[in-house]
């Protein structure tokens, strides 16, 4: 069953690298928006809508603009269709609730089958953050999204499946491995 569980969840689109793009465009572009900026693409308007846009050129933070660098360096090879009106985010009414958005690297790895105990996932990377789901024991858990460090913790951005299917995500932190997980991926 686990062997068929690990099959599915490398078979994913998340794993297989599909969307990896989408969430580099989405989380580049919400920053964007954040700061007032007015879409003219049809995939800008669609995603993010132009209600309350100030600007075309928005003033931006040095901590957005550092974010964005560390974007643009993941998105290298990216092209994104623009004309389109959707993306290949399977938890992207989740991230619209994320007071940080994670940022998607190539690699990943995943936990098939974790024997911890329930885990908050939360909807930034704070204790105090809501918690948006938690992470049950048994559940295989995708880490493709770069650590964030805050209040002194590393945090991930974890993805949860069910044979092959999104079901959950949040930011957590959590040491795993071999000990609380029963398979590894990645």
């Amino acid at each position: 069953m686990r062997l068929a569980t690990a099959l599915l969840l490398l078979a994913s689109p998340a794993l297989a690298g599909d969307g990896t793009c989408d969430e580099l465009w989405f989380t580049r572009n919400a920053i964007f928006h954040q700061a007032g900026y007015c879409f003219g693409s049809p995939l800008g308007e669609a995603i993010f809508g132009n209600d309350g846009c100030t600007t075309k050129t928005p003033a931006l933070s040095a901590a957005q603009k550092a974010r964005l660098a560390r974007i643009k360096a993941e998105e290298e090879g990216c092209t994104i269709d623009t004309s389109r009106r959707s993306l290949d985010i399977p938890d992207l009414d989740i991230r619209r609730r994320l007071s940080l958005l994670p940022i998607r690297t190539i690699g990943e790895s995943g936990c098939i089958g974790w024997k911890g105990g329930p885990v908050s996932l939360r909807a930034g990377t704070s204790i105090s953050a809501e918690t948006l789901f938690v992470l049950e024991p048994g559940d295989v858990v995708l880490f493709a999204h770069a650590m964030e460090q805050a209040e002194g913790q590393d945090w991930d951005y974890v993805q949860v499946f069910d044979n092959g299917v999104f079901r959950k995500a949040g930011w957590t932190v959590i040491d795993w491995g071999p000990e609380v997980c029963e398979g590894l991926a990645g």
